[in-house]
């Protein structure tokens, strides 16, 4: 087995160690949902919008939105690391 593919593996190991929920916490709702509310809180000044949503409304629906995208990720990464496991 190559380098990269064991690091991988010991990668995805610690993140099934660590759990669902964790992962999800702060992998979606943390880390894609408030980066991406940022983004969208920006954008919403920047174009300086009249009828535009309020941050609050754009940090929490991004927060649910990061809340989704962690728990298909998560689905995702470990149907890759199942696979990977077994022998070719």
């Amino acid at each position: 087995m190559s380098d990269i593919r064991q690091l991988r593996l010991a990668r995805w190991e610690r993140i099934k160690q660590r759990g669902i929920w964790y992962f999800v916490f702060f992998r979606g709702v943390l880390g894609w949902g408030i980066s991406m509310s940022i983004i969208g809180i920006i954008f919403v000044h920047v174009l300086r919008d009249e009828e535009a949503l309020p941050w609050y409304f754009i940090l929490g629906m991004c927060m649910i939105a990061g809340f989704f995208w962690g728990l298909a990720t998560w689905f995702v990464i470990m149907r890759s690391y199942s696979r990977a496991l077994k022998p070719r």
